[in-house]
């Protein structure tokens, strides 16, 4: 677990790198209850999708990236706010690197600013490290 006075501007938590199938998608939209075809049908989301086919829900992304920082925070409690900024369609099967770098420190609430992202190997970024935050609470 990461403690306030360990914590310098620039710290980066630890990255992951995920590949959202098909199978997570369904599963996800089963939980969000999100069955836009976008999502599952590749006859449809071959037509309408920036990418040419099925493309996963930004709200699963937005929650891998909770779910990282709160894996560094130590207790998801900790997580104050998140935000993100969506920029680039993420397609089933991408491999997807998320993570975030200490941005600024509050000493007197003992808080910490993450830039949060989510990015395809190409580069795409699906969550915005320009404009996606993460508050957490530290120790």
């Amino acid at each position: 677990m990461p403690r306030f006075d360990d914590m310098t501007v620039g710290d980066r938590i630890p990255e992951r790198t995920e590949t959202l199938d098909q199978a997570r998608l369904i599963r996800y939209a089963g939980a969000s209850g999100d069955f836009n075809p976008l999502h599952w049908d590749p006859e449809f989301a071959g037509k309408v999708s920036p990418t040419g086919g099925v493309i996963a829900h930004g709200m699963l992304n937005m929650g891998i990236v909770s779910a990282v920082v709160a894996d560094w925070a130590g207790d998801p409690g900790k997580v104050l706010r998140l935000t993100a900024s969506f920029r680039a369609a993420c397609p089933v099967g991408a491999a997807v690197t998320y993570g975030g770098e200490v941005i600024e420190l509050d000493a007197e609430a003992r808080t910490a600013t993450l830039a949060v992202w989510a990015e395809l190997d190409g580069g795409g970024k699906v969550v915005d490290r320009r404009s996606s935050r993460a508050i957490v609470r530290l120790d």
